[in-house]
């Protein structure tokens, strides 16, 4: 299959569909879930977003972030000799990613930070399966992931590979995420999504209109270096229509704990949602979003006008929301993969 035949299949534009929870405080806005979690059913939500234009992004070729029909000619025609990119154990973008070079016959190759030998988690044995070539490496290892000299080296033993960031955030994958709101065809206020590397925020906020704003819900404890990242992204500036960090903001007090973190009370929360929701969500990154959205409408509910008034574009009456839903099923196996783990534990 070559990559246009792929991009071909999938479920684009992702659907918008109205949420009406019985939540407290719903009743003062109008909300909308951008169903990017149905894309695919394995390269779902921002996955897909990030890695679209990313396979453009062959050794000595430079992209702008809006070039146009002829980096898509250059996207469609031309893949990879092979792929390097690194994650975690429980990584939805190497899940993503190994899926993907598996559909398009493209050698992967995953960098894990540490090591499942003895025990893969099952994002692992699905990167098997799909024929990855898996690399366990320690911490200190793994942390050197975006320093030029190791890049280097892995240059050096994957020559003309395509080495893409860990999660896929580089510049590459704001074009992808600004598809997004660009697929979006009513007017609305405010659009939300959680934050861990950056990219994804970055490449909404590109794409907003001057009155718009975007509402990032930090997954990992980060006030201040989260910040950092999605500036990082949107110092290029001419290039992203003039979007500057006042078209964005981070709400840190939803993280639960850190990264990864799914406390009994937001489990809680996911499973009474996956019940009752037309749509399911997991603890580590939609489970958090909805999670804030829910306290954030009641704290609009008690107030006048908006959620506060301290924040740079805060919540109002009478608004329109857009939740992003990033999919991702990762964290919702590691759960249960711990569940288990546990239960055998009792059992011995």
């Amino acid at each position: 299959m070559n990559f246009k035949s792929f991009a071909d299949a999938l479920c684009l534009p992702s659907p918008l569909e109205p949420f009406t929870p019985d939540w407290e405080g719903a009743e003062h806005v109008s909300m909308f879930v951008k169903r990017d979690d149905k894309i695919h059913p394995v390269i779902s939500g921002n996955k897909w977003r990030k890695l679209k234009y990313a396979f453009a992004l062959l050794p000595h070729h430079e992209m702008a972030l809006n070039s146009g029909p002829e980096l898509n000619s250059r996207l469609y025609k031309q893949l990879p000799s092979s792929v390097v990119s690194f994650g975690g154990g429980f990584s939805n973008h190497l899940h993503a990613l190994g899926y993907l070079c598996n559909q398009l016959n493209v050698p992967f190759h995953a960098i894990i930070r540490g090591d499942y030998t003895k025990h893969p988690s099952p994002m692992i044995q699905d990167l098997v399966e799909w024929g990855a070539q898996v690399r366990y490496v320690n911490k200190i290892t793994y942390q050197q992931r975006d320093d030029p000299t190791y890049l280097a080296s892995l240059r050096t033993q994957f020559p003309d590979a395509l080495i893409i960031p860990e999660g896929g955030s580089q510049m590459a994958a704001l074009k992808g995420v600004r598809e997004v709101v660009n697929e979006i065809e009513i007017p609305f206020d405010h659009i939300i999504a959680p934050v861990a590397s950056g990219a994804t925020l970055a490449g909404l906020t590109s794409a907003l209109s001057s009155h718009q704003h975007a509402i990032g819900i930090g997954v990992l404890k980060g006030d201040g270096y989260l910040e950092g990242l999605v500036e990082q992204f949107l110092e290029p500036g001419p290039a992203l229509n003039g979007r500057t960090n006042s078209q964005f903001s981070i709400n840190h007090d939803f993280h639960c704990g850190g990264y990864g973190k799914i406390p009994p009370y937001l489990k809680t929360f996911c499973e009474n949602f996956n019940r009752t929701m037309p749509f399911e969500i997991e603890g580590v990154y939609s489970g958090k979003v909805f999670w804030a959205l829910k306290h954030l409408l009641a704290t609009l509910a008690s107030t006048n006008a908006s959620t506060n008034v301290g924040e740079k574009s805060p919540i109002e009456k009478g608004q329109t929301l857009i939740i992003v839903h990033t999919g991702g099923i990762q964290g919702a196996r590691k759960n249960k993969t711990l569940d288990l783990i546990d239960q055998n534990i009792r059992l011995t």
